[in-house]
């Protein structure tokens, strides 16, 4: 069995960026002043504000829920996590061993199931989402313009302690859409070292 322990700094951030939702805390920066009219916020503001936090929201839950299967040839195939195992509906028109009915990859490690650190990666990365995201400055003074500074510099440092503690303690080792690809097998080369 392969040692999963982060080896370098390059490996380290691999891993913390399997938790953090960067690409769709950076969707969001970009659409919250739009969205909240800078601010300067009524109903109609407040609306689009929230659809947009639930639709980014329910991508990044999504998004945990997805890995990808390297074939021999180096094709590579991304699907999602089901209890049947790896679906894609393009693995219907490939050769791989391990299909069953015909879009669901299921390996005998049960790699490709549900797993309850598949919860929590995917809950502690809407919660980040959506704690940085409620404390930017153009959704602060939308939805609560009296809200205490002390509050906006805490609460972003407490959700990345917890943050730091689930990727020390619950990495994420699946390799999905949005996420660092899957490392390159590693080559037998029949030398003892």
């Amino acid at each position: 069995m392969a040692d999963k322990t982060p080896k370098n700094t390059a490996d380290i951030l691999t891993h913390l960026s399997n938790v953090l939702p960067t690409g769709t805390f950076l969707v969001f920066q970009v659409l919250a002043p739009l969205a909240t009219n800078n601010g300067d916020c009524h109903n109609t503001e407040k609306v689009v504000t929230s659809a947009a936090l639930v639709i980014l929201s329910a991508l990044c839950f999504f998004t945990c829920y997805t890995d990808s299967y390297k074939t021999d040839h180096g094709t590579l195939y991304y699907g999602l996590v089901t209890s049947r195992g790896l679906w894609n509906p393009n693995f219907k028109h490939t050769h791989i061993a391990s299909l069953s009915s015909g879009f669901f990859l299921d390996l005998p490690d049960m790699k490709y199931k549900p797993r309850f650190t598949d919860f929590v990666n995917a809950a502690v990365s809407v919660a980040t989402l959506l704690t940085l995201s409620l404390l930017t400055a153009p959704v602060t003074t939308c939805f609560y313009p009296n809200l205490p500074s002390s509050v906006e510099k805490t609460v972003p440092l407490l959700v990345g302690l917890v943050v730091s503690v689930v990727c020390a303690f619950g990495t994420n080792s699946r390799h999905g859409i949005g996420f660092a690809p899957p490392p390159h097998p590693v080559e037998s080369t029949g030398k003892s070292a």
